[in-house]
């Protein structure tokens, strides 16, 4: 229903007598009746109300009591009642009215805290924006899983000494540990948002590919530490996969 304000005249069905100026507020549903100096003369639920207009007022019936009711525009008030039958004095104003009047507003509130105002009718904005063509959406939480798993394949490099090294006998856990740190801030960042951490991706993997490239045919030990230097080439792959990715997703957008 429309909120309503207006003013106008109440009295008591049968009675001659000159009515009550009062100020009459229909919103949520009900109908407020005020007098002139703003006491409140009564409210009521609309379903509760019997509405008749007739070619002295509106009647109507509240509480089991007839009063006729007057307004300075008998016009809005019927409109904001949706009184099917007006009389005949409001029928063929309202019906041009009906024809004349714009279409109606709504509020359109959206999920990231967007408002438009579009005509009824018209096809309504998406509650939230597509996020296809920006990329891959789960880039951080992917990272940083598969960043967790280098660090732990780093863990084990360095308890195991030299184990895995570099030309020279020099450990590679460091590399391999700092490797995973650079990567799992790339995979927060972009946890965050998807606009950002895609470097530090980038630096991980790169720094987790020198590792690997290094380090390979230079395993002093198998079994175990085989099986860490493969979990950390697996993940540094992986990461550098999810980048890929990620950058094909952003360029066709």
């Amino acid at each position: 229903m429309i909120n309503t304000r207006m003013t106008g005249t109440v009295r008591m069905a049968g009675d001659d007598a000159g009515g009550v100026t009062v100020r009459i507020h229909l919103e949520d549903e009900t109908l407020t009746l005020l007098a002139a100096g703003g006491a409140e003369i009564g409210t009521w639920p609309l379903s509760e109300v019997e509405v008749s207009p007739q070619p002295d007022g509106f009647h109507l019936r509240i509480e089991g009591e007839e009063v006729i009711l007057t307004t300075d525009d008998d016009v809005r008030f019927a409109l904001a009642l949706g009184v099917a039958t007006p009389a005949s004095r409001l029928a063929r104003v309202m019906a041009r009215l009906r024809e004349e009047a714009p279409a109606e507003s709504v509020e359109v509130d959206e999920l990231e805290g967007v408002k438009a105002i579009e005509e009824v009718g018209a096809p309504l904005p998406p509650r939230k924006e597509s996020r296809s063509g920006t990329g891959l959406r789960y880039l951080g939480p992917l990272v940083v899983a598969a960043a967790t798993i280098g660090f732990l394949t780093s863990v084990l490099a360095m308890v195991r000494g030299s184990a895995i090294s570099f030309p020279g006998d020099i450990p590679a856990w460091p590399a391999m540990m700092a490797s995973s740190f650079v990567l799992a801030g790339g995979g927060i960042a972009a946890f965050q948002s998807q606009t950002r951490g895609r470097f530090a991706i980038g630096l991980g993997t790169a720094l987790g590919l020198v590792v690997i490239l290094l380090t390979a045919g230079r395993i002093v030990d198998v079994g175990l530490v085989g099986e860490a230097l493969l979990a950390f080439t697996v993940a540094i792959v992986t990461c550098g996969v999810l980048l890929a990715v990620d950058t094909a997703g952003r360029s066709a957008d």
